[in-house]
């Protein structure tokens, strides 16, 4: 279900899809989570990310699920505080929902955080590869940023980011 990133994806198992399906949306009092909601054409598609003193960058947002599957792949770079913010509607079972590289040319870490939005674990990923990155337990958000950005600003696990997800904005189970 997430092709993420350049050749960042998400491995997501048939069995998940389904339970997600079935699932009802919990909903994070951000934004409606079926269309009907206002014009969404004058939604950002990039919105800012801040860890407080540590640094923001500004994220592009895939809330729907083709463009989780797609993420940044096939782009040729990155800015330097630019990254990508995948949304759920719901906690994703960290044990079947996984990040890769395929097709993606750039390296990146991906911030895993949960619904309260702390950061969980952090993983570095190299580009073009199939390699599984996994959350550290259930997550709600994953946040993707140029390889080595969150280290070299002093973010780690348990920090908090800040950010709010604009009125408009449709998000897939």
């Amino acid at each position: 279900m997430r092709a993420h990133r350049p050749a960042l994806r998400v491995v997501l198992a048939t069995l998940v899809a389904a339970v997600l399906g079935a699932a009802a949306c919990s909903g994070s009092g951000d934004a409606p989570t079926s269309p009907g909601g206002p014009d969404t054409t004058t939604v950002p598609k990039a919105i800012p990310v801040s860890f407080g003193a540590a640094g923001s960058l500004k994220a592009e947002l895939a809330t729907l699920a083709a463009q989780r599957s797609t993420g940044l792949m096939n782009r040729a770079s990155i800015a330097a505080d630019s990254g990508m913010l995948f949304v759920w509607a719901q906690d994703q079972n960290n044990q079947l929902v996984a990040f890769y590289m395929l097709n993606t040319h750039f390296d990146l870490s991906v911030a895993f955080l949960d619904a309260s939005r702390r950061v969980l674990n952090i993983e570095d990923m190299t580009h073009d590869t199939e390699t599984l990155h996994f959350a550290a337990a259930p997550f709600r958000y994953a946040l993707e940023a140029p390889r080595g950005w969150f280290a070299a600003h002093g973010i780690a696990a348990g920090a908090t980011a800040t950010f709010t997800i604009p009125a408009g904005v449709i998000i897939d189970p």
